[in-house]
């Protein structure tokens, strides 16, 4: 049940990093048209990346203290995923075989990646922060294809 709840908040802060991560792409591709000469005049709303950090503050903040005891050095604090707090060999084993079957299917989510980027000109004006999603979708494959993996084993 405990690995169900770190995926689901794992995939849930990655999807408020990719909506508080849009705004940031739109404001580059504002500048890249100022530059150009190609500016409309509108201004982004930052609002969803503002509560994106302050979510992010808040969840750093409860990792640094879930996992003040168990390490000593700073950034192991902070970054240290809940996965890997393997207690014996047989979690352990688990983990390495989920680990491995990440890493297996890490070329076909990137081909799919690709071949999804390559519609990219085609919806480029009605949905410009495409890219940025697409971003998004690596990241949340590892940890599907991860916590599935793991699920099987238990």
């Amino acid at each position: 049940m405990r690995l169900k709840w770190v995926f689901f908040i794992n995939v849930l802060l990655l999807l408020l990093a990719a909506w508080g991560f849009i705004p940031i792409y739109s404001f580059g591709m504002q500048v890249a048209n100022a530059i150009k000469g190609e500016s409309t005049g509108e201004w982004i709303n930052i609002t969803p990346t503002i509560i994106f950090l302050f979510i992010c503050l808040g969840v750093g903040v409860l990792m640094y203290r879930h996992n003040a005891k168990k390490h000593k050095r700073m950034l192991l604090k902070l970054f240290m995923p809940v996965e890997f707090s393997e207690q014996d060999e047989r979690e352990k084993m688990i983990n390495a075989h989920a680990c491995r079957k990440v890493y297996l299917f890490m070329p076909l989510i990137f081909g799919i990646i690709l071949f999804l980027m390559g519609l990219y000109p085609f919806i480029a004006d009605t949905f410009p922060s495409y890219p940025m999603l697409l971003l998004f979708i690596f990241p949340i494959a590892q940890i599907t294809i991860y916590y599935l993996s793991v699920r099987n084993k238990f």
